[in-house]
């Protein structure tokens, strides 16, 4: 999926988020992006500013939190921040890890003027 698509199936999310919460306009739409998608915040960043408008959301803007990718190690259960593919445990040195992946775009939240 690339980002264009990934923000048109949110679109309709954010505006049923607006009408539940008796928004006319919204002012800033939150996503959380996996660490392991294939698009970068400035890819989206574009993508929304094409696609939302003049209308409901023609002054919003989009606030991207790209998570990092986390692992467990298998020894001592200890969760670390993978910086590299040879990273090891901050806890007991070893390389023995399950990676934790966070996939997908995930809508936060939004704000906005009722």
């Amino acid at each position: 999926m690339n980002a264009e698509q990934a923000v048109q199936s949110l679109m309709e999310q954010i505006k049923q988020q607006a009408e539940s919460a008796n928004l006319s306009k919204v002012t800033e739409v939150r996503l959380r992006l996996g660490c392991w998608e294939n698009m970068t915040e400035k890819d989206l960043t574009a993508a929304f500013d094409r696609l939302k408008g003049d209308g409901l959301l023609g002054d919003a803007r989009l606030v991207v939190d790209r998570k990092k990718p986390l692992a467990k190690c298998r020894y001592c259960d200890s969760l670390f921040e993978v910086l590299y593919f040879k990273s090891r445990c901050k806890h007991c040195g070893s390389n023995y890890m399950e990676f934790i992946v966070e996939r997908g775009i995930v809508l936060e939240g939004i704000d906005g003027i009722e």
